[in-house]
């Protein structure tokens, strides 16, 4: 067993990295936060001072240069991704980045083939597939539990990052050409449903700018006006994953509220339901069963089993990799899964162009 600690830079420093990754990192097994990295110094300095620590740098060459770290988390903005990742896989430094880890195949492909050459590990958001309730569901799919699996849907949006969440920077970002809902919102769903199904075969997709001009509701540029009519923020998609599997996922900025499940599976026995009640923080799962052969039909809740050390928290993305790097192993959050979300990603402007359903190249 390892007994090395892994020394941790966190590079982003906005409100997302404080509340999920500053004051985690102490809680990972053999990590070490060291130092914080972000364009506004300020930013950096007052990190470096949450954290406890008095290592602060303006830009990823300042913190390679000036710095002796081992992995590097990426918080930064969707368009600042591949660059910072490449820079520091190239410097032979482990790396988690937030999603999606490039704009293109290529980008990613570029990771992959610079993190073997240097002989590092990289993973990257989403953090689903580490979650208890996919875990259980993608174990319930692969016992049978509801026969063969023909569908799957679902559905992760929100009203726009200017709606619901406090911000103290300017969110008309998220509306650019580099950014938009499709790479915030619609890689969770996508990466929910090709993880506990695997990678899909065909993608096709309709969608549409619903929102054109919003306001910002909150932090400091509240009542703002966004122009956001240079993507669409309103997307259905739908992926066959073959076998007579299909799919679909509906996200965007135009969910104000739902009470929809967040996720559905339907097999030939049985439906898992991923359902989230007023109070919970996390969906539970509640399961459809018809059984003839065992004298079962209806409704259950299968027995909720506790986290085998900790509740579940999106830094827990940083043990994934350690313990990658410990056991020598593939990430479960690996980067040929983000590359299979990125080709889907990357293919959808075509099928909404063309109207057709449009095949998938890559695998995990």
């Amino acid at each position: 067993m390892s007994t090395k600690v892994w020394k941790v830079a966190i590079i982003g420093c906005g409100s997302f990295a404080g509340g999920q990754y500053l004051h985690r990192v102490k809680q990972m097994r053999h990590a070490e936060l060291v130092a914080v990295c972000d364009i506004l110094p300020e930013r950096a300095q007052d990190y470096a001072r949450r954290a406890g620590i008095d290592r602060w740098f303006a830009s990823i060459d300042e913190l390679l240069d000036g710095c002796e770290f081992d992995i590097l988390m990426n918080a930064t903005s969707i368009p600042a991704h591949h660059a910072i990742n490449l820079k520091a896989l190239t410097a032979g430094k482990h790396l988690f980045t937030q999603k999606p880890a490039g704009l293109t195949v290529a980008e990613v492909t570029a990771q992959i083939e610079a993190a073997a050459k240097a002989g590092v590990k990289a993973n990257s958001a989403p953090v689903h597939a580490m979650r208890h309730a996919n875990r259980m569901a993608r174990k319930m799919i692969a016992d049978g539990v509801i026969g063969r699996v023909t569908t799957i849907r679902c559905q992760v949006a929100h009203g726009g990052p200017e709606y619901f969440q406090y911000r103290d920077v300017d969110p008309s970002w998220f509306y650019g050409t580099d950014a938009g809902a499709l790479y915030d919102m619609g890689v969770h769903g996508l990466d929910y449903v090709t993880g506990l199904l695997g990678p899909a075969r065909a993608v096709a997709c309709i969608a549409a700018v619903s929102e054109p001009r919003r306001m910002v509701r909150s932090g400091a540029f509240d009542g703002s006006i966004i122009e956001s009519d240079k993507l669409p923020d309103n997307y259905l998609i739908s992926l066959d994953f073959g076998g007579g599997c299909i799919g679909d996922v509906y996200t965007g900025y135009c969910q104000r509220a739902t009470r929809l499940p967040l996720l559905e599976i339907y097999g030939t026995c049985g439906t898992i339901s991923f359902v989230k009640e007023p109070n919970e923080a996390r969906p539970h799962l509640e399961v459809y069963t018809d059984h003839p052969e065992w004298g079962i039909r209806g409704w259950t809740r299968p027995q909720d089993l506790l986290e085998p050390q900790r509740e579940f928290f999106d830094g827990m993305c940083l043990q994934d990799l350690i313990d990658a790097i410990e056991q020598d192993r593939q990430p479960v959050l690996s980067m040929e899964r983000q590359r299979h979300l990125v080709e889907i990603m990357t293919t959808i402007p075509e099928c909404i162009r063309t109207g057709r359903t449009l095949p998938l190249a890559t695998t995990f």
